[in-house]
């Protein structure tokens, strides 16, 4: 069983001040939509409906945090969020909880969330996710946690890609994006020319019990990139506390 109070505690911190975090559970009754977001839901199963609800009353909780009023947030046609006028954010789920992050653009250019169940990535898989350099430092890990490693760069790509979406409109490859990791974050850097945005930026991890979530920041500084083609230095990239 999932502790979502605690799964929202250690998201706070990590993300750090002027940022809405909401956490929510998706297996109980879909919660209440808004007419613009029900209509997105008209073909959608039982699960995949309990799923978009539970994401769009987190990242209403999220706003509630940030003392805004409850809005809809209507599905684009590329399937992605559509939010209120001075707002960025990012909505995960997986099968015990929904999360969501919220900020004015003034406090972030955009943000990227993904939450995953912390099992194993099979490694079939690996070949799909991975750049051989990550193979390379997943095989020096104990073999017993490779799995878990793999599912959490997995995890971090996901929030990455999440946070330059609505600044270029790319879909990217899995291979378009290096991680290199350390003990509670990961440096993402983008093997792309011109990259997507800033060439390198810092993803967040952390673990719950049973679960896994990463978050990834740009600061306005940092999509200025996208015009100019130029990197920050790291440490203009937003660092927050350890999770627990």
């Amino acid at each position: 069983m999932t502790d979502l109070p605690a799964l929202a505690a250690a998201l706070r911190a990590c993300v750090g001040p002027g940022i809405g975090v909401g956490v929510t559970d998706p297996r109980g009754m879909s919660a209440p939509l808004f007419a613009e977001e029900a209509e997105a839901t008209r073909k959608m199963v039982e699960k995949r409906h309990r799923e978009f609800a539970a994401g769009r009353a987190a990242a209403r909780a999220a706003m509630a945090e940030l003392s805004l009023p409850p809005v809809a947030i209507p599905m684009g046609a590329d399937r992605a969020p559509i939010w209120p006028e001075g707002l960025c954010g990012s909505i995960s789920h997986c099968a015990g909880a929904a999360v969501a992050v919220v900020a004015p653009l003034d406090r972030a250019a955009t943000l990227g969330i993904d939450i995953e169940d912390d099992t194993p990535l099979d490694a079939d898989l690996w070949p799909d996710i991975l750049t051989p350099q990550e193979v390379d430092w997943l095989m020096c890990q104990p073999e017993p946690t490779r799995g878990r490693h793999a599912k959490a760069i997995f995890s971090a790509k996901e929030a990455v890609y999440k946070a330059q979406y609505p600044l270029t409109g790319r879909v990217l490859g899995f291979d378009a994006v290096f991680l290199t990791p350390n003990s509670t974050e990961f440096q993402a850097e983008f093997l792309l020319d011109p990259p997507a945005v800033s060439k390198m930026i810092t993803v967040h991890a952390l673990r719950t019990e049973t679960l896994i979530a990463s978050f990834a920041f740009l600061s306005r500084s940092m999509a200025c990139c996208i015009a100019s083609n130029e990197s920050p230095p790291l440490s203009s990239c937003y660092s927050c506390p350890p999770a627990d």
